[in-house]
């Protein structure tokens, strides 16, 4: 019977194991990490009655960077005012009320989506923010409604 080292096995596995753990700590931090300008300039920015669309999905972003959902949702409302048929603000806007936890503002966004935009209501309804509210009846109703616009 052979014998043979274990030394290069042990190396093996303690540069794996610190290369993972690397990888983790450098995530988490990414996470973390908030990108672009502050809340209280971007609120400077949307005081400006000729704030554009821009300012405000920026906005909009930033707050649901914060996790404060409810708001983030009424900002993306705002821009939805100047174009109902932006895919993003309805996505995101959609992601900030299911975050946030409403289940009426919720389904009343996705029923007026759904007469927009019945695939992108079908996608919202198909994501992990919406499992919860699918116990319901109601938001049942609105997933049937979205995939049989959707077949169209």
């Amino acid at each position: 019977m052979n014998r043979y080292s274990r030394k290069p096995a042990v190396a093996v596995m303690v540069a794996t194991l610190l290369a993972a753990g690397s990888y983790v700590y450098n995530t988490r931090a990414d996470a973390r990490a908030v990108q672009g300008p502050a809340l209280a300039e971007l609120e400077r920015a949307i005081a400006n009655p000729d704030a554009g669309m821009e300012t405000w999905m920026a906005y909009a972003d930033r707050l649901l960077q914060e996790r404060r959902y409810a708001h983030a949702a009424a900002a993306y409302e705002r821009v939805l005012e100047t174009d109902p048929y932006s895919w993003t603000a309805n996505l995101q806007c959609a992601t900030a009320l299911g975050q946030a936890g409403a289940a009426d503002p919720f389904h009343d966004f996705l029923t007026r989506l759904l007469s927009r935009e019945p695939r992108l209501a079908l996608d919202i309804l198909s994501r992990p923010v919406a499992q919860s509210y699918l116990r319901a009846e109601r938001f049942q109703l609105l997933l049937q409604r979205a995939k049989a616009q959707s077949m169209d």
